[in-house]
């Protein structure tokens, strides 16, 4: 590793982390003695002993632990303001990885890629679509697009646009097997359902302040959003889509609402949103760019 101004910062905490000079030293490819010179050069600079020392073990003193989290969270800015500083120097440059539900790919993100080439020719754009919820850091990604509700984690998160639900079906399916417009009339129909995480549950369907829960029993059930809305265009059955991907094909006669009264929402009767998780508070240029843009075509849905 490169010995600059915090080596001293850096070698500290590389220690308090592994609790070993030995391990320390391999992470940062250097000797121990070089990494148990530079701890004792940090602590003469501040005046107080930050390590307990023994043949068995390292630990922090008390001292050490409050000192511990500065020296952290000065590395985490001073790495924070490299990216900020490369980012600026690359401009709109560079490779955009990012993951995103299979439906958005057939349906929002071409338009949006279109204009964010125009705009970014300079940036090549690595889109993994899954409807699985990915880490972006264990796939090395700059973010990950999921939708629904979040989910609790370590990563930061950003809301893109919220959404609704919405019950369809095709107008063929309608006009063989009928309309059905209470959720007490759905048992009588062929269901269709998405196989993703978090996805197969009961429906809850709200008007107004009433909230419906039914437990759907599906004829077919799918693993993506383009299959499931395939399975509803071709009048296989009922599904449940986002409004963000049903709205054109209702307006163009396609898909028309079942239950047209309600909204599929979660227990609580909340309505589920679009968001981008990430590991990094500094997102790159292109990165902020291209969410943008896609928030940008979610407006004009």
């Amino acid at each position: 590793m490169e010995r600059g101004a915090l080596w001293e910062y850096q070698v500290f905490c590389a220690v308090a982390e592994r609790q070993s000079f030995v391990l320390a030293a391999r992470a940062l490819g250097a000797s121990p003695s070089a990494v148990t010179r530079a701890v004792q050069a940090l602590e003469r600079q501040v005046g107080a002993q930050l390590l307990l020392r023994s043949k068995s073990s390292v630990v922090l003193t008390p001292q050490g632990e409050s000192y511990f989290e500065y020296a952290r969270e000065l590395l985490r800015l001073e790495s924070q303001a490299r990216e900020a500083l490369r980012d600026a120097q690359q401009g709109d440059q560079g490779r955009l990885r990012f993951s995103a539900p299979d439906l958005l790919g057939v349906t929002l993100l071409p338009a949006v890629l279109r204009r964010y080439a125009a705009e970014h020719p300079g940036v090549t754009v690595d889109i993994h679509y899954t409807d699985k919820a990915i880490d972006p850091i264990a796939e090395g990604l700059d973010f990950a697009i999921r939708g629904g509700f979040p989910a609790s984690s370590d990563l930061l998160g950003a809301r893109l646009w919220p959404y609704e639900r919405l019950l369809c079906a095709s107008p063929d399916y309608v006009a063989r097997l009928g309309l059905p417009r209470e959720p007490e009339e759905l048992a009588r129909h062929r269901l269709i359902m998405h196989t993703g995480p978090r996805v197969l549950k009961d429906w809850h369907l709200r008007r107004d302040q009433r909230i419906v829960r039914m437990h759907a029993e599906p004829v077919v059930r799918v693993s993506t959003g383009s299959g499931l809305m395939a399975l509803a265009l071709q009048g296989v059955g009922i599904a449940r889509l986002a409004d963000w991907a049903a709205a054109p094909e209702i307006a163009r006669g396609t898909l028309v609402r079942v239950c047209p009264g309600y909204t599929a929402t979660s227990a609580q009767g909340m309505a589920p949103q679009m968001h981008a998780v990430y590991g990094s508070r500094s997102l790159p240029a292109r990165a902020r760019a291209m969410l943008a843009a896609i928030r940008q075509g979610a407006g004009a849905v």
